[in-house]
């Protein structure tokens, strides 16, 4: 077993599926301050009682208006607090916790390592391969054979596929929780004809909270490989030894990610969007083979969990795939948008592997 950190680059955001709104918090100078609205219901009296629940159907009712001047207990009330610099958000979208600290599951790196290990085994005829599936018009048979193409180079293929699949073979632990996590505003940048703006919808830009990990965090987990040669060999997967390593990890990770940037650079240079070139640059230079960076949880897109990098050297392929997926065909940038971090003008989820 060895020791991975993850180091924060830009903010983190893995989402536990759930939203909350101005009734379950409020901000307290740089801080939001989330509460159980059941404990500060069971405190009041019957008429504050009343008029709490009246206020709870309102949407646009905000927890600070009702609690300011009331004799309430804020610190025993109070779940967690959240860093926050900016614009007051309506609602926020959680992070994944564990008790109120927030942490990245060792899922989300494995299955990243895992999109880095399927690029390495792409070629042109794997390519062509996928152009033709992408055909395929029914749905559900369409997947069933992009299932096929990924089982057979991580595992035997078949009906025994999910058995015999080589990342069943590595382990990695969900990653130390961090206590204090922030709040940022996320909005997208597009794409459009030679210049880049804003996305908005009915006129206006479209903004989203995100709890996040903040940039600068190590986060401690572990690694743990579990080669046995004649139980690989058993499951027909000889051959692939060499992919169950750190190095062999790190060093398919760097190649994925650094295509990526290099991408993502020709983009930010085509649309002149100077901050995200300035990001991209200084990341291009810390990504090494003994320390790569990937990209993980929202923000990851198109191009960090899917093949896309690899469809776009085939240019039918790419529209075959492309208009397969959105059932529309753009006739400039795909994907056009971009997830920002606002207040630190980068994009989310990149963190490096030491």
């Amino acid at each position: 077993m060895g020791k991975l950190i993850l180091e924060t680059l830009s903010p983190i955001h893995i989402g536990s599926g759930e939203k909350y709104s101005s009734s379950e918090f409020f901000i307290n100078d740089n801080n939001i301050l989330r509460f159980d609205v059941n404990k500060i219901y069971s405190i009041l009296n019957q008429k504050d009682k009343d008029i709490f629940l009246d206020y709870l159907e309102n949407p646009n009712f905000r927890l600070e208006d009702f609690i300011r001047g009331k004799d309430i207990p804020i610190s025993e009330l109070k779940l967690y607090s959240l860093k926050h610099n900016g614009s007051t958000p309506n609602e926020i979208t959680e992070h994944i916790k564990t008790g109120f600290n927030g942490y990245v599951p060792g899922s989300s790196l494995k299955g990243a390592i895992r999109t880095a290990i399927l690029i390495a085994f792409m070629g042109d005829n794997e390519v062509k391969e996928i152009g033709k599936i992408f055909k395929i018009k029914n749905f559900q048979q369409r997947n069933n054979k992009i299932k096929d193409f990924v089982d057979k180079f991580l595992s035997r293929g078949g009906k025994q596929s999910s058995y015999s699949d080589l990342m069943r073979f590595v382990q990695i632990s969900d990653f130390i929780p961090v206590k204090d996590l922030c709040v940022y505003n996320i909005q997208s940048l597009e794409a459009e004809g030679t210049k880049w703006k804003w996305y908005r919808r009915n006129g206006r830009v479209v903004q989203t909270y995100l709890e996040t990990i903040r940039a600068g965090e190590r986060l401690e987990g572990d690694i743990h490989f579990t080669y046995n040669k004649q139980m690989h060999e058993s499951l027909g997967l000889k051959g692939k030894k060499d992919i169950i390593d750190i190095m062999e990890i790190k060093r398919l990770i760097h190649s994925f990610s650094n295509a990526i940037i290099n991408h993502e650079i020709a983009f930010s240079q085509r649309y002149e969007i100077d901050f995200l070139l300035e990001f991209y640059e200084k990341l291009k230079k810390i990504n090494t083979k003994d320390s790569p960076v990937i990209k993980l949880g929202q923000g990851s897109g198109y191009l960090a969990t899917t093949i896309g990098l690899e469809l776009k050297n085939n240019h039918d392929v790419f529209e075959n795939v492309r208009t397969s997926l959105r059932g529309r065909s753009y006739s400039f940038e795909f994907p056009k948008t971009r997830r920002i971090v606002m207040e630190e003008k980068m994009p989310l989820g990149w963190c490096r592997v030491i």
